[in-house]
């Protein structure tokens, strides 16, 4: 995983969440979609964040806020931090998700501030996103956004920096662990984090031990 220079003056961390399509009644074998998934998306912002643990908490959790109150317009928020101030962005379908999504991420401990330039989707701004485009069972969609989100977020706070170069894919509440961790008893660790998580079926545990 290619990382960005550690000295880049101002940490931004953009998330966009995507999630894979629905297979119909039969839970889908998670594998890497053609968009990109909650927890690939959270580990492409952490390369360009300087591995900075507290900033890519509170994205995870800003974004764990906005799925559980906007559902499925959380999914076409985008979120951007810098030292506690939030920046919400995006199209959403509500024109009740615009107000929500200021309140939701304001209600994250650790965000001082929010600004948000999130608007009403009218029709004529072209195609939807691709994170949109992708979701194929709605509710299924964000269940499976809001379980990636959580089991980074208790990896972030048990394992800390190993976190970043762990992935996390679910699908269908059948959870995928991949990367590389330094030493066994942290791929412990992390599958076990991923076993407690509520809401997890399964767990396919693809860890590398990577000293």
């Amino acid at each position: 995983m290619t990382r960005a220079a550690a000295g880049c003056a101002a940490l931004v961390v953009a998330l966009a969440v995507a999630c894979a399509p629905a297979a119909g009644d039969v839970a889908p074998t998670p594998s890497p979609g053609p968009a990109a998934r909650v927890g690939r998306a959270i580990d492409h912002a952490w390369d360009q964040a300087t591995d900075s643990v507290g900033e890519a908490l509170l994205v995870v959790r800003v974004r764990v806020a906005l799925l559980d109150r906007l559902k499925e317009d959380g999914l076409r928020v985008s979120i951007a931090t810098h030292d506690g101030a939030v920046e919400l962005s995006g199209a959403v379908k509500n024109r009740s998700s615009v107000e929500l999504a200021t309140r939701a991420a304001a209600s994250v401990k650790g965000v001082r501030s929010v600004r948000s330039r999130v608007t009403v989707a009218d029709g004529t701004q072209g195609p939807e996103p691709p994170v949109a485009r992708v979701v194929g069972s709605v509710e299924r969609s964000v269940g499976d956004a809001l379980l990636e989100a959580r089991i980074k977020t208790r990896l972030l706070e048990q394992l800390g920096k190993v976190a970043f170069k762990v992935d996390v894919d679910a699908a269908d509440g059948i959870v995928t662990l991949s990367g590389g961790v330094p030493d066994a008893a942290r791929k412990r660790l992390a599958a076990g984090i991923a076993r407690a998580t509520s809401g997890v079926k399964d767990v396919r545990d693809g860890l590398k031990v990577q000293p």
